[in-house]
């Protein structure tokens, strides 16, 4: 007979306890919202996956545990008895300074420049959001490498615009995942819409009622925004991000 995988667990992290010390260890849970697919199909029991959860916040102190994703906890509000300890930590876009420095000083020593004007762009771009501006700066320098010698040592504006397109197919897990996992159908529907109307765009609601119509139209928005996919201005909406209002324009 199988053993029970929570009992087994449970066992090991007793082992693992003994061997700390008064030393302590973190227990990573990225993308911790792709729990809720294993339970919606019945693959294990929540109250069973849950509880453990919640007994080895609150009775093992040489363990703690982080959940990472990009979900907030609102959206899982039957799981609130389980992670009642739970602080919520919210990690949003870098500030200008931070941005600027993981661009143009990612490492020691870094042999790249930008022209004030590329800086800027890339900042504009990715609104310091971090995986894109390493994703951004990473293409620039596969582009630099490939340049001749005598233009590698300054990334321009021209080398940001070139790369653009290559950070979004090098990156299409990461905005393919907006649209299946964060935004569902209905929101990614409002996001192409509006994402048609160009850079830095603000449409109404009652253009997008006209464009999308009216079912579902107010609780999609909300959750765009929550999401920090879009943000109110001018009394209407627009992304947020240029990067991935690129997305929804050129990869649809």
């Amino acid at each position: 007979m199988t053993a029970d995988p929570f009992s087994c667990f449970d066992e090991w992290l007793d082992e693992v306890e003994l061997a700390l010390g008064d030393n302590l260890a973190l227990l990573m849970l990225d993308e911790f919202e792709a729990l809720e697919q294993v339970l919606a199909r019945d693959r294990f029991d929540e109250a069973i996956v849950l509880g453990m959860l919640r007994h080895l916040i609150q009775h093992r102190t040489r363990f703690k545990v982080l959940l990472s994703g990009s979900h907030t906890l609102d959206e899982f509000q039957r799981w609130s008895s389980y992670l009642i300890n739970v602080q919520v930590i919210h990690i949003g876009y870098l500030l200008e300074a931070e941005a600027r420095q993981l661009i143009e000083s990612p490492v020691r020593d870094f042999a790249l420049c930008y022209e004030p004007a590329a800086s800027r762009q890339v900042l504009d771009v990715t609104r310091g959001h971090p995986f894109l501006v390493q994703l951004l700066c990473a293409e620039i320098v596969a582009l630099k490498n490939e340049q001749p010698p005598a233009q590698r040592r300054l990334a321009t504006l021209d080398d940001v615009a070139t790369a653009v397109p290559e950070a979004l197919a090098h990156g299409s897990f990461f905005f393919a995942d907006i649209g299946q996992n964060q935004a569902g159908e209905r929101g990614t529907t409002v996001l192409r819409a509006l994402a048609g109307q160009g850079e830095g765009a603000v449409v109404s609601r009652a253009w997008l009622a006209e464009s999308v119509g009216e079912d579902g139209l107010d609780a999609a928005l909300r959750a765009l925004v929550q999401r920090e996919l879009l943000e109110t201005a001018d009394g209407g909406f627009r992304f947020q991000i240029e990067l991935i209002r690129h997305w929804f324009a050129e990869m649809f």
